[in-house]
This record gives C-alpha cells, sequence and structure tokens, in this order.
C-alpha cells in the first residue's frame, strides 16, 4: 500500500543541530510558538486546527493506534479516489480511504490514519508531521485531527470532492486518549494553548469553508 510515511526520510527532514530535547516546561513553551492551524501548500490560507500532538517513535505510534482498531491511508492518487468514490456511490467503507493534503511546516502530513465507521462518509482522521523537537528523546509529531460525517462536491480540490468534518472538533480530539487509554498506549497526557476559542456564533473555518468549534486547546499525547 502507498502511504505517506513510507516516501519520507525523517532522518534528512532536519539537520542535527536543528533537533531539541526538552524538559516538559521547554515543550510547552516550543508547542506555544507552532501555528495553529494547517495551511494550504503556498501557505497562504489556514486550514484546520493543529489540535493535537503525539510523542513517540514512528513504530510505536504505528501500534498504538492498531491496537485501538484505527488503519493506515493510502496516498491520494487516481486510483485511491476512483475507490473512494466508488465507496461512496454504493454506501460502503473503504478502510484505507486517503485524506486530502494539509500543509504544516511546507510540507504535507508525514503520517495519515482514520478509524472507519460503517460508510466511506464517516470516519475519524488525523494527520501528523514529525518535528525537530523531542521529549524524553522521543519525536514531537504535531497533528490535526476531526471527524468526517459526510462527502461533497467542492471545486477547492483536484478531484472535486472533499469530506465535511464535524464542527465540534474538540470531540475527535478527546477521542484519542479515550481510544489509546483504552488499550493501555498511553503515558500520560496534558493541554496546552493552541488555535484559540472559536464558537458557535464565530467558527473557525477550514481550507474547504467547514466550520469548527474548539476550546482552542491542542493535547499532548506520549
Amino acid at each position: 500500500m502507498r502511504a505517506d510515511y513510507r516516501k519520507r526520510k525523517f532522518d534528512a527532514l532536519y539537520p542535527e543541530r536543528k533537533i531539541k530535547n526538552c524538559t516538559e516546561a521547554e515543550l510547552q513553551d516550543e508547542l506555544s510558538k507552532i501555528p495553529s492551524t494547517t495551511t494550504n501548500k503556498k501557505g497562504t490560507a489556514h486550514g484546520d486546527p493543529l489540535n493535537l500532538v503525539i510523542v513517540g517513535e514512528l513504530n510505536d505510534i504505528l501500534n498504538a493506534f492498531a491496537s485501538a482498531r484505527w488503519s493506515e491511508t493510502e496516498s491520494l492518487g487516481f486510483k485511491s479516489s476512483l475507490k473512494t468514490a466508488k465507496a461512496f456511490l454504493f454506501g460502503k467503507t473503504y478502510r484505507y480511504s486517503p485524506v486530502s493534503p494539509l500543509y504544516h511546516d511546507g510540507r504535507s502530513q508525514d503520517i495519515a490514519l482514520q478509524k472507519p465507521r460503517k460508510t466511506i462518509d464517516q470516519r475519524l482522521h488525523l494527520r501528523l508531521w514529525y518535528s525537530p523537537l523531542r521529549l524524553n528523546s522521543k519525536p514531537v509529531w504535531i497533528g490535526a485531527i476531526s471527524r468526517d460525517i459526510g462527502v461533497r462536491g467542492t471545486l477547492k480540490t483536484w478531484n472535486l470532492t472533499t469530506h465535511k468534518i464535524d464542527p465540534y472538533v474538540d470531540d475527535a480530539r478527546d477521542y484519542v486518549i479515550q481510544d489509546l487509554a483504552s488499550v493501555e498506549k498511553a503515558i500520560h497526557y496534558g493541554f496546552v494553548e493552541g488555535v484559540g476559542i472559536s464558537s458557535k456564533t464565530k467558527p473557525g473555518k477550514n481550507l474547504t469553508g467547514d466550520p469548527y468549534i474548539t476550546d482552542g486547546y491542542r493535547m499532548v499525547v506520549e
């Protein structure tokens, strides 16, 4: 299967001088400097909030989420888009359905994972980006998570379709710690400031115009 992380040479993403091993207090300070949202490829428009931070080695993360019955996603391309369209038309699930590229630190997601539900238009999905930060010598991954509640047409993507997200993105964020704790894969977690509050009367908007409501915090899970 073509997955985003299989194409990444993580050791080559940052020079050694940029790698920073942090204490918890230092990590909190460093995370406050991270952008609040994903962007488009050019970095000129804001996308989904960066509302999740995962601390762990790549294989540990993949194993932890697999234990909680999450799946990898196929890289976005013609074949995977066609499979997505077929699943949508016939009301079926597609366990490895791709996610559209969002950008952070100048590149699209390094890892994309999802938890499928009964049909293609409903799933939890998250994107993670490898960072130069470390906690207890473990890599720190910056992420965005939300829950899909439908598929709709759009002129803002090359394949003319996109998933519509549940506006209450904190529910998806908080689900992660419940899921990982249920399979005993989380050491501990906490919250740091993130995108800031978005309310029903003044919601945030992602790249395709979907509104989101949040308390503004990022969850950090080791």
